[in-house]
């Protein structure tokens, strides 16, 4: 029998947080981590907390309303996510009446509250999630996702959204809002339900803020890791003594031409070193300091990222995991 991979065990939870510091490729990774579980075939959600939609370009798709899955696949929909919206559709359930709805957006003291609550919009964010993820179908008979992905803004914004549960359970100890709350804190804190994933670039300041993030995640918040996806990754397929020889050779061309080719060619061959180097540098740390199983993603040369290139991405991350599985297959883990 086949050795299950890292993926599959990660995709036997019900809900994945993708986290990272800004421009590492997290909308990338969520966005191939949702076409991979639905090739798996989970009924799969990917929701974006930002609200831009380049999760739904990046899969192919317009982006459809605020709160309202599109549908990108067979199995596979996107959603754009927002706490203002939260809060109006949680405000949609507990109070039916539009007479009364109405009145209550169009006041500004919901307004000036929106805007000033601490944490409020978050907690709503966290709550419709969970929602999402807990939501049945039509019958009744079975949920309608079997996995929700959550495309999470940039290391800092995740943290304030993974830390209000808590902060309101012990804000509100036993009102509605803290059994509300505690019930979050619940299920984000069951590993068999939940997985916070960190996704990196093999760069000094990415690693510092994946570091820090890992650590605060274990030691402060106490909710469960799912993988480290480290992305753009350079591994030159060569060492010094070509681009040595390469540079011995462009020395001796005369032809004004060849020189200008050879030279760029040159520059590139130095540039993949330097860039292997540094990701090799920053691997170590991250081994040292991150103690969550791996995947390695490599660099993908492209102008813009669209669904083929996500395609690529997932290829890429099915053949890591699959080498993982037969690498601990070998050594008697299952």
């Amino acid at each position: 029998m086949a050795a299950k991979t890292t993926l599959e065990k990660l995709f036997q939870r019900r809900l994945l947080f993708v986290a990272g510091k800004g421009g590492v490729g997290k909308t990338t990774t969520a966005c191939a981590l949702a076409l991979t579980a639905s090739h798996l075939g989970k009924r799969t959600l990917l929701m974006e907390l930002d609200g831009a939609g380049r999760a739904a370009y990046l899969l192919g798709v317009e982006p459809g309303p605020i709160g309202i899955p599109r549908r990108a696949g067979p199995s596979l929909s996107v959603m754009s996510v927002e706490g203002s919206a939260a809060l109006a559709e949680y405000l949609e359930i507990i109070l039916p009446v539009k007479r009364v709805l109405q009145a209550v957006f169009a006041s500004r003291i919901y307004q000036y509250f929106v805007a000033a609550a601490p944490g409020l919009k978050e907690l709503m964010t966290i709550g419709k999630i969970w929602y999402e993820a807990d939501r049945m179908d039509e019958s009744g008979e079975r949920r309608l996702w079997d996995l929700v992905i959550v495309d999470a803004p940039a290391t800092g914004h995740s943290l304030q959204y993974l830390r209000m549960p808590d902060a309101a359970q012990q804000t509100f100890g036993g009102g509605l809002v803290g059994r509300e709350s505690q019930r979050l804190v619940d299920l984000l804190a069951d590993p068999h339900l939940t997985a916070v994933n960190l996704v990196t670039t093999a760069e000094e300041m990415p690693v510092n803020e994946t570091v820090e993030m890992y650590q605060q995640i274990r030691d402060e918040l106490r909710l469960p890791l799912g993988m480290l996806f480290v992305n753009r990754l350079h591994r030159a397929a060569f060492d010094a003594s070509v681009v040595d020889q390469l540079d011995r050779k462009l020395r001796k061309l005369q032809n004004r031409r060849e020189r200008t080719i050879v030279a760029e060619v040159l520059n590139r061959g130095r540039e993949e070193l330097g860039w292997s180097r540094i990701n090799e540098l920053y691997l170590q740390r991250l081994a040292n300091e991150v103690d969550m199983p791996r995947i390695e993603v490599p660099f993908l040369f492209a102008e813009e990222f669209g669904l083929r290139e996500v395609h690529t991405i997932v290829t890429a991350i099915a053949r890591e995991a699959s080498a993982a599985a037969r690498v601990g297959a070998a050594h008697g883990r299952a």
